[in-house]
């Protein structure tokens, strides 16, 4: 995090432990917020590669499981990046801004997928560098955003993962039950933005940003979580993370075995658990009989705050079955598109 913007931060009454952004002064009340009210949110924490050079797509296309050719400055993409026995490393979200890719993700993983990545450039005229200091982040969801954004920038992207480029900031629409968007710029421009939109938004921690990617079904691996996972495992086929048209990539031939011979046995769910305890990445879910059906990815406290409300890799065949997890009954919640067993 730049030190400038965690000084902005803390005039805005964040509190921090060291680096990490806690709360900004009553974490109960902020968690209840989101989705009626309208709230900003540092996304200072999330991990961010740059990828530069003539052969910054090319490479790139070579790597990860969807079409780079499809990131433009008016389009960011869901992606991953897989082991060659298919398991996902981590998942992406990728942007372009004045022609330099953007990878952001988990920053518990970033080092790890960094030291991976450049394994492979050899004779490629790129760079990969870590680029969590270059951008500010942010994010922002707002039931009247739409119209908030248009007052404050005269514009706003219109579908999901469309982006604006204007002036110093790139804009990003992401899903949400709520018009919701990320923010990347420089310091000054990002700073006057925070600032108009705070007059009608609340500050909150990051559990917020973290309910609306549960709540659209937009899974996040974490370093507990590395390598556990085929792709479609993560329906990352379901929400356009999967370019099943381009070339090779790593992990392909296990990709594309489970889409044409129909052998994926577990989906991505979202569910509810009737605890307030937040279970950890891979804690395990039971069905009836006590045998194992599936594992968490992502939880996190509702804002309702009477429940755990989570992303789950479960078996397929036990989705429909009585759960729970450390004796806590489990519930089925809707995703905001179909799941299918392919």
């Amino acid at each position: 995090m730049k030190p400038e913007w965690k000084n902005f931060l803390i005039e805005q009454g964040a509190e921090f432990d060291g680096s990490t952004l806690l709360h900004f002064g009553n974490p109960e009340r902020e968690r209840r917020i989101a989705p009626q009210g309208a709230i900003l949110c540092d996304l200072s924490h999330q991990g961010l590669i740059s990828a530069t050079g003539v052969d910054a797509a090319a490479f790139l296309q070579g790597q990860l499981s969807n079409d780079i050719q499809q990131v433009s400055a008016a389009r960011a993409q869901l992606s991953s990046y897989s082991s060659p026995k298919g398991r996902a490393y981590t998942t992406f979200q990728i942007m372009q801004r004045q022609g330099v890719y953007y990878l952001a993700l988990s920053s518990d993983v970033l080092e790890t997928v960094l030291k991976r990545l450049r394994l492979f450039v050899m004779r490629s005229k790129l760079a990969l560098e870590d680029a969590r200091e270059s951008l500010v982040h942010f994010g922002y969801a707002d039931p009247i955003g739409e119209q908030r954004l248009q007052a404050a920038l005269g514009d706003y992207p219109k579908q999901v993962l469309d982006v604006m480029q204007t002036g110093n900031l790139t804009i990003i629409r992401q899903a949400a039950s709520v018009p919701r968007f990320e923010i990347y710029g420089e310091l000054d421009d990002a700073r006057q933005l925070w600032s108009r939109l705070s007059v009608h938004a609340a500050a909150v921690g990051s559990a917020s940003w973290d309910y609306f990617d549960i709540e659209a079904g937009i899974p996040k691996i974490t370093a507990a979580s590395m390598e556990a996972w085929v792709p479609q495992m993560l329906n990352l086929h379901l929400i356009n993370g999967i370019s099943f048209k381009k070339g090779c990539f790593p992990g392909q031939e296990i990709v594309a075995r489970l889409k044409y011979l129909g052998k994926n046995k577990r989906q991505l769910y979202r569910i509810a658990i009737d605890t307030v305890h937040q279970p950890a990445v891979g804690a395990k879910i039971q069905d009836a009989q006590g045998e194992e059906a599936g594992e968490i990815l992502n939880a996190v406290l509702s804002p309702s705050g009477n429940q755990i409300e989570a992303l789950a890799v479960l078996k397929i065949a036990a989705a429909d079955q009585a759960l729970s997890l450390a004796g806590a009954k489990i519930n089925s919640l809707p995703l905001p598109y179909s799941l299918d067993s392919e």
